[in-house]
């Protein structure tokens, strides 16, 4: 036979040899995949022999043994794998378990023992061990593996993150959070690490806690350790115990002699989660350090704007809180010049003036003196116009007011703010009655990026449909929507006597529980709690199913917090929202009310 005709043969035999290793391996694994044991058992032993005892065969033979019970088949392949490949600690790691499977515990052991026993000066083959005792769940011999290595090393290498691990999942919550602060101590820049792992492991809560307990102890005995006062500070953020955090920062702060930007962080988380009285206390904090911080006027800024929005997300706020804030704010502005390093806070004031005190006059003025300031930033610009043209509506000015909203429209053109001035503008319309243009620009808007903008445009959009629906008569409809123009004004008694023009002449009517959200919505303006309550408590009982529900609810479960001080009616109710109005946008709040009246300390 000539030369190259031996050679194509031989390529061809083993072209013909690998296609069928690769056909039956697939097979094998069909097998194994389909319950078939036995079929892939047997053609896993015929891939292992014949391919040299590969490991890449012996891996899932070994697997097939153990699932069919055959510890007599199943030990004689891992001792013939042994003998092969005698320096491959996993293949005794397999014997033993092995014989765990098969209830041999104390064979099992002496194996295992063994192993850690000859345990080479190897970091990699310490950790090989101890995943390898991971992956067969042995956490006793995972630890043992660790904790040989930290005796090898001499302390020169930290296997401390490893064994929290171990502990954490053998169950033994308090060793485990010790070794984890042991690692934040030696190695405080694995600190994010073990925040991570505690933030993505299924009931890490008990861990968390026994860490903060732990954490409480080694301050007292190491106050200097800044590493445990941050972590700790963090435990306090994931539990929402912002009091908390501000304390450790407060005492961080002074001891190292900072300038309270620790403390300004920690107050702004807390703002932005809606605990204004603690981010109140630590913005307070940086604002009255002596010396003076030079944080001093993003402090003061900040201060004064948390302040405002706790107003504007509460009810039980009063007349005294808010010429108090008025004089704060100028007071700021006095002492700082009206520059754009004011601006902000002089938009915010005229927000006071315009929404909550009722002086227009001033609202506008100190909206004009921003928009024609040199050097402010377009997008505060445009805010501080959305603001002009609604104290131009509150005015009646509605010429102007659309105006306005149309300027940031343009400007704001693919931005959130653009978006808002549209929905203004979509307003305006539902107010003078032109529901079918309103629900043209609202068809837009649904799609928006801003996801409260598009909310806003969702709920005003499906309000019209649902009390227009096949009925040609808008009339009730537009003396609605004039009554909520009026509230807006803040001429609360005419928009009274136009809700209840709307139930004589329009008896039975789809807006009813809608005006009676409206009316309870003015007793609270005017602090008639006690007037509002039935109101909201005759939609939750007769309109269960309608738009207002959910909101009903929420405001019946703040005043009954809040004002009737009631706690377990304001817990019932906001649980109510949490299982009765699951698609609600109140969802999120109620139940971060809920758990706070329940003290619950995690989110």
């Amino acid at each position: 036979m000539k030369p190259w005709l031996v050679i194509i043969l031989c390529l061809s035999l083993t072209s013909v040899s690998f296609a069928q290793k690769g056909r039956d391996e697939t097979l094998a694994a069909s097998y194994y995949s389909n319950g078939e044991y036995d079929k892939a058992a047997e053609l896993y032993q015929s891939l292992w022999e014949k391919n040299n005892y590969a490991p890449q065969f012996y891996a899932p033979l070994f697997s097939t043994y153990l699932t069919l019970k055959k510890f007599d088949d199943a030990e004689k392949l891992v001792k013939k794998q042994i003998k092969k490949y005698d320096q491959v600690v996993q293949y005794q790691i397999d014997l033993g378990y092995l014989y765990h499977s098969k209830g041999d515990l104390s064979k099992s052991k002496e194996v295992y023992d063994k192993v850690i026993k000859n345990i080479h000066v190897s970091e990699s083959d310490i950790r090989q061990i101890a995943i390898a005792f991971k992956t067969y769940k042995e956490s006793d011999f995972e630890i043992a593996t660790y904790e040989k290595g930290e005796k090898i090393f001499k302390g020169n290498l930290d296997f401390s993150y490893e064994l929290g691990a171990a502990y954490f999942n053998k169950g033994e919550i308090a060793t485990s959070a010790k070794y984890y602060i042991d690692n934040i101590e030696k190695t405080p820049s694995n600190s994010q690490q073990v925040k991570n792992l505690l933030q993505t492991t299924k009931d890490a809560d008990k861990l968390l806690s026994e860490m903060e307990t732990q954490l409480y102890g080694r301050i007292q005995k190491k106050p200097d350790n800044d590493d445990y006062i941050d972590f700790l500070t963090w435990i306090y953020i994931q539990n929402k115990d912002f009091e908390g955090a501000i304390v450790q920062m407060k005492a961080l702060d002074k001891r190292k002699g900072e300038d309270g930007y620790r403390v300004l962080t920690i107050a702004r988380m807390a703002q932005t989660e809606g605990f204004y009285d603690e981010a109140i206390n630590g913005f307070d904090y940086v604002v009255k350090r002596v010396p003076k911080s030079s944080l001093y006027f993003q402090a003061k800024t900040d201060l004064l704007n948390c302040r405002k929005e706790k107003i504007a997300k509460t009810i039980n706020y009063t007349q005294e809180d808010l010429l108090g804030l008025k004089s704060d704010y100028v007071s700021f502005i006095d002492e700082n010049g009206k520059t754009p390093r004011t601006a902000q806070s002089m938009k915010e004031l005229a927000d006071l003036e315009g929404f909550y005190l009722h002086d227009i006059p001033a609202a506008i003025s100190d909206c004009e003196a921003v928009i024609s300031m040199p050097g402010i930033p377009p997008q505060l610009k445009d805010q501080t116009k959305l603001s002009l043209g609604d104290f131009y509506l509150i005015s009646g000015d509605v010429w102007e007011s659309t105006l306005l909203y149309s300027q940031v429209d343009k400007d704001e053109k693919d931005g959130p703010l653009g978006e808002e001035a549209r929905f203004r503008n979509a307003k305006l319309s539902y107010y003078k009655g032109d529901f079918d243009w309103a629900q043209e620009q609202l068809k837009v808007l649904k799609a928006s990026t801003s996801e409260l903008t598009s909310n806003d445009a969702i709920n005003l959009s499906a309000f019209i449909i649902d009390n227009l629906g096949m009925d040609t008569d808008t009339k009730a409809m537009s003396m609605y929507a004039n009554a909520e123009l009026l509230l807006f004004q803040n001429k609360d008694a005419d928009a009274e006597k136009t809700l209840d023009s709307i139930l004589v002449r329009y008896p039975g009517h789809a807006l009813y529980d809608d005006i009676e959200y409206t009316k309870a919505e003015i007793y609270i303006r005017k602090r008639e709690f006690q007037k509002a309550v039935p109101l909201l408590e005759d939609i939750i009982k007769n309109f269960g199913k309608d738009i207002k529900a959910d909101d009903a609810t929420f405001l019946l479960a703040e005043i009954s917090e809040k004002e009737l001080h009631n706690i377990e009616r304001a817990k019932e109710l906001y649980k109510s929202i949490i299982t009765d109005y699951n698609n609600s946008l109140l969802v999120i709040e109620a139940r971060k009310r809920y758990r706070a009246l329940r003290g619950d300390k995690l989110e």
